[in-house]
């Protein structure tokens, strides 16, 4: 009978949010897999459609995306025909999504509201609220 393994990091909350995020992002790329789209295309395609005419640098900001990795990202959506490139100045170009983005968009959308619900059914339905203001208070860039 093998010795029983003890995790020294189990209590560590940064250890366990990346252990959550880890599987939620599995399983977030197993369910987009049938639409041929990475987690990170399935975010870039929501973005933009919510923001029409959004450029790629501010895209790769709101989503802490670095340019050398938006480049091809975006080269790839539109290799597919997902999205449109309209001049804004001499080197940025707005992002707007075409018809065929719009709607793998609203399906990519539903599996990512599915998955969201899934996870928030986890968790007793009286600490949610809790739970997203934590993870808010988390997320903000201001220190309290």
């Amino acid at each position: 009978m093998p010795a029983m393994v003890i995790d020294p990091l189990k209590g560590f909350p940064g250890y366990a949010l990346r252990r959550v995020s880890a599987a939620f992002m599995a399983e977030l790329a197993a369910r987009l897999a049938v639409l041929d789209l990475r987690p990170a295309e399935g975010t870039v395609l929501l973005v933009i459609g919510m923001n029409p005419g959004i450029t790629q640098s501010d895209v790769g900001r709101l989503l802490d995306i670095v340019s050398a990795n938006m480049t091809p990202l975006t080269a790839r959506l539109a290799s597919r025909d997902l999205i449109d490139r309209e001049p804004v100045d001499g080197r940025s170009h707005g992002l707007t999504l075409s018809e065929a983005g719009r709607r793998l968009m609203q399906k990519t959308r539903r599996i990512m509201e599915g998955l969201e619900s899934e996870l928030l059914e986890r968790i007793p339905a009286a600490q949610r609220a809790t739970f997203l203001g934590a993870l808010m208070a988390l997320a903000s860039e201001e220190k309290s």
